[in-house]
Parts: C-alpha cells; sequence; structure tokens
C-alpha cells in the first residue's frame, strides 16, 4: 500500500500510533480538533507491556524517567484502615530497572514526551484545530472533511477520538454507549501537605461500601493522585470531564478513614474533577473498508485494571506493524483486528467484572473474591508473530 495514514485524535493511543508510523516511514497526518492540546486527566499506570512498546520506540529511557515503578497496590478498609489484601508499597522514588516492570506518571508527562517526539521526527505531521465532519472513500483511498472546511486525502483513516469517537458514529452510527451508574472524581494534592495521611505506603485503596479511592504517588512522591470511584443515580453532566468540588467530595467521603479525608481537605479548591463511566459491549470489527478504530474509540474501557492506555498502546503497535508488513489494506486490517480485538475485549469484560466486584455493599466481600486476570501477561505487541 502506499504509506499516507490520516490520524483522528491526538491522544495516548493516537500519537503513539504517529510515532510508530512515522519510524516506519509512513507518511502521518495527525489530526487534533482542539486548538491548543492539553492532555487532561491525571495518574496514569504503564504496565511491562506498554514499557515494551515504548523501547521499540527508541523512548523506553524517556518515559522511564517520568515514572516511579509500581510494588503494588495494597486494599483498606475505607473506615477502620485494616489491611484487606493486596501488596504494601512503600518506595516512593524508585524507577523500573527493566521494561519488564510497570511505572506510575502523570498522564501529561507522557502525553507532552509524545507530542515532542513527533515534532521532533516531523513538524508537519501534527495538525490542530480541526474536528472531523465527514469521510467518505474508494477503492483507491480515503477522504476526510472537516468542520473548518479543510479536507485531507490518505489511504487508511484511523480513529483514535475517544469514547465519543465521531469516527465511530460515521462508520456504525449510535454510539451505543451505557451509563454504568457510577461516576469518578480526581484530585492532586502535593505529598508534603499530607504527610501524616500516607503512612501506608505510596500506593493505596480505600474500599467501602458501593465506593472507593484509589490515591499514589506520582512526579518521584511529589504529587498524590487520587480517584474515587462511586455509584449513583443522578448524574448531569455533560461532556466527559465537569468541575467538582471538595464540599461534594467531603460528601461523599465524611465518614472515612482520616487518611481520606485529610486527602480531600489538603487538595487545591479548584482541583477537583468528575465525569461518568460509560460501557459499551464489544465489538466483533473495528474497521469498515479503509477506516479503522483504536483505543476508547474501539473498545471503551472501565478504570477498574487501570489498562485503557496501555490496550490503546498496544493497538498503536499492533496497526503500525500490520501497516508495515501488508502492501493491502485489507490484508493489514485483518491481520490487526486478528490480533487485537479478542484480547482487548476480554480485558474489556474483565474490567466490567471488577467493577461489580468494587460497587456491592461489604467490602470484606474484596478480599475474598478473586477473577482470573486476563490482561497483558504473557501477550508481546513487539514481537508476536503476525
Amino acid at each position: 500500500m502506499s504509506k499516507r495514514v490520516i490520524i483522528v485524535g491526538a491522544g495516548i493511543g493516537g500519537a503513539t500510533l504517529a510515532i510508530a508510523l512515522i519510524k516506519q516511514g509512513f507518511n502521518v497526518k495527525l489530526f487534533e480538533q482542539a486548538a491548543a492540546l492539553q492532555e487532561l486527566g491525571a495518574g496514569l499506570t504503564l504496565p511491562g507491556s506498554a514499557m515494551k512498546i515504548y523501547d521499540a520506540l527508541g523512548l523506553w529511557d524517556k518515559v522511564r524517567d517520568i515514572c516511579v515503578r509500581v510494588g503494588g497496590i495494597p486494599h483498606y478498609h475505607y473506615k477502620t484502615g485494616e489491611f484487606l489484601s493486596g501488596v504494601p508499597d512503600h518506595d516512593w522514588t524508585k524507577k523500573p530497572n527493566v521494561t519488564s516492570q510497570s511505572g506510575q506518571t502523570h498522564r501529561a508527562l507522557l502525553h507532552g514526551l509524545l507530542i515532542e517526539t513527533i515534532m521532533s521526527l516531523d513538524p508537519e505531521a501534527l495538525v490542530t484545530g480541526h474536528r472531523l465532519r465527514r469521510v467518505e472513500q474508494g477503492a483507491d483511498g480515503v477522504t476526510a472533511i472537516f468542520e473548518n472546511g479543510q479536507v485531507a486525502r490518505g489511504d487508511l483513516l484511523v480513529g483514535c477520538d475517544g469514547i465519543r469517537s465521531t469516527t465511530y458514529q460515521l462508520m456504525f452510527g449510535e454510539s451505543r454507549l451505557k451509563f454504568t451508574g457510577v461516576i469518578a472524581l480526581r484530585f492532586l494534592v502535593r505529598a508534603d501537605l499530607v504527610r501524616e495521611h500516607l503512612s501506608k505506603g505510596r500506593a493505596a485503596n480505600f474500599i467501602g461500601p458501593m465506593r472507593g479511592l484509589l490515591r499514589y504517588g506520582v512526579r518521584g512522591g511529589e504529587v498524590i493522585n487520587a480517584v474515587a470511584l462511586t455509584k449513583t443515580d443522578d448524574w448531569q453532566g455533560e461532556g466527559w470531564s465537569s468541575p467538582s468540588s471538595r464540599e461534594e467530595l467531603l460528601h461523599l467521603f465524611e465518614d472515612w478513614h482520616p487518611d481520606v479525608v485529610g486527602l480531600i481537605e489538603a487538595a487545591p479548591p479548584d482541583g477537583f474533577y468528575k465525569w461518568a463511566l460509560f460501557d459499551r459491549d464489544p465489538l466483533t470489527t473495528w474497521s469498515s473498508g479503509r477506516i479503522t478504530l483504536l483505543g476508547d474509540a474501539a473498545h471503551p474501557m472501565l478504570p477498574y485494571l487501570g489498562q485503557g492506555a496501555t490496550q490503546a498502546i498496544g493497538d498503536a503497535m499492533m496497526l503500525s506493524r500490520a501497516l508495515a508488513a501488508f502492501e493491502n489494506v485489507d490484508e493489514a486490517l485483518q491481520c490487526y483486528e486478528t490480533h487485537r480485538v479478542e484480547q482487548v475485549s476480554k480485558i474489556v469484560l474483565e474490567s466490567r467484572s471488577r467493577s461489580e466486584l468494587l460497587n456491592q455493599v461489604d467490602p470484606y466481600k474484596y478480599s475474598g473474591m478473586n477473577i482470573k486476570s486476563v490482561t497483558d501477561a504473557g501477550y508481546d505487541a513487539v514481537t508476536m508473530p503476525l
């Protein structure tokens, strides 16, 4: 095939794909709807499968430098602080030594590194301020028409445009997203302001009736990232992220362990955000002609396994390998789907199962239940035969 690829969406998945393709000689145009790049979010976990991909792309040393090694995530009773399960982690600054070790970082640090890499490889590849409106395709290529009237032509278009993907809707119509009845709330707080509330180590997951709060250190332990998940029957938010408040968090967690309440009280008042968790049954195909999907656009994933970014990174590596290996677009996309759809669908369903485990009334049941892991253990998107 000719090597012109249009990528829609410059998040972590789209940016990783762009780097992988540019390094293999593809002509890449990465379109982002925002006028200025601003990767929102907070903490992010990169397991060994993702680290190996960045190593293959020549980025592992830089990724390692922005990570803290993951030692374990213990679970504690929401009120008493009693240890329930898991592995305590008291090392705040150790970095991964080898690519098989997991790391945690701030999402914005990783995204910034990826965009910087793209600009160093091809300053013309990234185009901002372009929102996809329509796609046309034929036997000789695909055309993207944007809301600003601009047009781009290529041999393949990859929708990396998130859970509310325009590309998905152009391909399949109605999004079929379902509200799970759970909202996530997040905030960051400086570690030096909450030392007295960090005795349980770098990471701790507090499990309570119908809700939980996970916190861990990022930026070398200088910042604490906290994410709370809670059941609700009242969600009025528009878009994927809305402002929250210290008062809202304190109302939800007012009778929890002092370590939880102390974190909330010390966080900056303008730094609380929330979003609703939506789910969708796995697709049997991610492609239609010369258009395919990647990351959340293909497989929205609940956050209970921390696998959303990892699976987008895995998609990017496998798609780039398939496009390099096959001249025919159909064959390349068939290879991509063969290696990714079933694998990722299992993880989507396991994430759903973990949500059901967490969102029950008795926190003591959490340590007594075990779901067989079907994540990326033993799966290597870099070396597995195509």
